[in-house]
């Protein structure tokens, strides 16, 4: 008998199976609203101007293929930490940041970080969510305790209950908070509800976790969007900031993440640089070298800094283009039932329509247009090909 007989299936992981029926599906004109990945108008992967550029500028160079420092590439890692946090707390020496295998690698490490070296192994997330941070923070040592982040009423944050578990959390409690494009609502707070949620947190000793995976999509500024982060460091929280490249960069398949702990006192820097470099050690040793390279070249450079701010700037614009498109053909072509104005409301690349799970599975059945279960649509996978067959499929289904 084999010595691993005993083992039992995991639970299904329901991208990973829409991916595979997605490219197992031979109809010519399927549509994909699934994985949040920004795609242009042909339907493909985007790949940024400005990133285009730096692979140029790269390949001029001989960079070779060496290892990279544990804690990874020194220049990407800095003007990473500036990117998330701001210049003024890395000037002062407030930041220790580590390279990761991508957002989810930060949010990983983060949760390591905090529940196995630190102690605080008490975790609050507000669902719906992202499902991957239950076993994310399981595998680290934590437990997750839920409350409603979203009220489906009214489409919008469920701010009161948030309000309510922040007042009641033990203190030290660690809570998830994404940053924007808020994954799979698409539902933010407003840089208000941010101060006073920052307020709470400093009075009741709690400690925030940023999920920065879509920075720069909401506003079109990793500045703006990065706006709540300062909130809570000018009222001398420490912050951890789970940083993902994926998005506003475009560099999905190369996984380049980072994670930034912000701390009160400077001479506690050196302390948490060694342990975020001990734990990476014991589990990646280094990070990949390449998309880190890429993003060190955009940022040591005026010109593609500024370009890549440009390009930041036409995918909000085009996002919300998307958005106004489909919020006109529902509402004046198809006149679908029900009220819809959230998916002009509602920030980044994700639109939580309100399907049903029924609903859902008859549009991918029936239409061939690919979503996750809770009706979250990616409207980058919308384009000018697509677009009216998808509002006629959304209507069908909503009518049916």
């Amino acid at each position: 008998m084999s010595k691993f007989s005993h083992l039992e299936l995991q639970p299904a992981d329901e991208f990973n199976d829409l991916r595979i029926k997605l490219a197992n599906d031979s109809d010519p004109n399927k549509i994909d609203v699934s994985a949040g990945v920004y795609r242009g108008e042909d339907g493909d992967s985007f790949t940024l101007p400005v990133v285009r550029k730096a692979k140029h500028l790269y390949h001029e160079e001989n960079y070779g293929h060496d290892y990279t420092f544990c804690l990874g590439l020194p220049e990407f890692v800095q003007n990473a930490a500036k990117v998330a946090v701001g210049e003024t707390a890395v000037s002062k020496k407030l930041v220790a940041s580590c390279q990761t295998i991508g957002g989810t690698g930060a949010c990983h490490l983060g949760a390591l970080f905090l529940s196995q070296s630190s102690g605080y192994k008490n975790f609050y997330l507000g669902i719906p969510a992202w499902p991957n941070y239950f076993p994310l923070i399981k595998q680290a040592g934590g437990t997750v305790t839920t409350y409603s982040y979203y009220d489906t009423d009214n489409k919008c944050v469920d701010f009161d209950a948030m309000v309510t578990q922040l007042n009641t959390a033990p203190a030290k409690s660690v809570f998830i908070l994404q940053l924007c494009c808020h994954n799979p609502t698409a539902a933010d707070l407003t840089i208000e509800q941010w101060s006073q949620v920052a307020e709470i947190m400093k009075k009741r000793d709690l400690i925030p976790f940023f999920d920065a995976a879509y920075q720069g999509f909401a506003s079109g500024s990793t500045e703006t969007d990065g706006l709540p982060i300062q909130k809570f460091i000018e009222l001398g929280c420490e912050v951890i900031v789970c940083q993902s490249f994926s998005k506003n960069l475009g560099l999905y398949g190369e996984r380049l993440g980072c994670l930034h702990v912000v701390v009160s006192d400077a001479s506690n820097t050196p302390l948490v640089s060694d342990q975020l470099r001990y734990l990476f050690r014991a589990e990646c040793s280094s990070s990949p070298a390449y998309g880190a390279r890429l993003m060190a070249l955009i940022t040591k450079s005026d010109e593609l800094f500024a370009q890549w701010k440009k390009d930041l700037q036409d995918v909000s614009v085009r996002l919300r283009t998307i958005r106004d498109t489909v919020y006109k053909l529902i509402t004046e072509k198809y006149k679908t039932p029900g009220t819809w104005e959230h998916v002009k409301t509602q920030r980044g690349l994700f639109w939580y329509s309100g399907l049903t799970e029924a609903q859902s599975k008859k549009l991918l059945e029936e239409y061939h247009v690919f979503l996750p279960k809770n009706g979250r649509v990616n409207v980058a996978g919308l384009n000018d090909n697509n677009i009216d067959a998808f509002c006629a499929a959304f209507d069908a289904v909503v009518r049916n």
